[in-house]
């Protein structure tokens, strides 16, 4: 229950956004607004070249799992108010899971103070997952 109201929070979030978010030039824009959200990081992760439907079932479990230790991790933040939460992109050119992006998002006004360590714990912990559920695949 308490992940659907941050999942719902967080839409919510995304939903009152528009304009560019800080990114890679290390530009940053006007916040849109009280509770806007903002991509923190992303980052690309390579999987398998061809496909492969029994890992593309396992990722919206290995994300989940990874963001709950992430949560969990750092269980002195009030995840409701910070809105932090995840989006997954397919970007393979021909396989569309060949490759994927995932987004760290948070509210704005805590992204510089909590978005490294929020974003760091989860990127660790999913990068380790992915990394034993390719083992064996490449």
């Amino acid at each position: 229950m308490r992940r659907a109201a941050l999942l719902a929070l967080a839409a919510g979030l995304l939903a009152a956004c528009s304009g560019a978010r800080p990114g890679g030039d290390g530009k940053r824009e006007p916040p849109a607004g009280p509770g806007a959200a903002t991509v923190f990081e992303k980052r690309t992760f390579k999987l398998v070249r061809t496909p492969d439907p029994d890992l593309e079932a396992a990722l919206e479990p290995l994300l989940t799992a990874a963001y709950d230790a992430a949560v969990k991790r750092h269980a002195e933040a009030s995840f409701s108010e910070i809105g932090f939460t995840y989006s997954l992109a397919p970007k393979g050119a021909v396989y569309p899971f060949s490759e994927i992006e995932v987004s760290c998002i948070m509210q704005d006004k805590y992204a510089v103070r909590r978005g490294p360590e929020l974003c760091g714990a989860f990127y660790e912990d999913l990068e380790a997952r992915l990394k034993k559920a390719l083992a064996g695949k490449q």
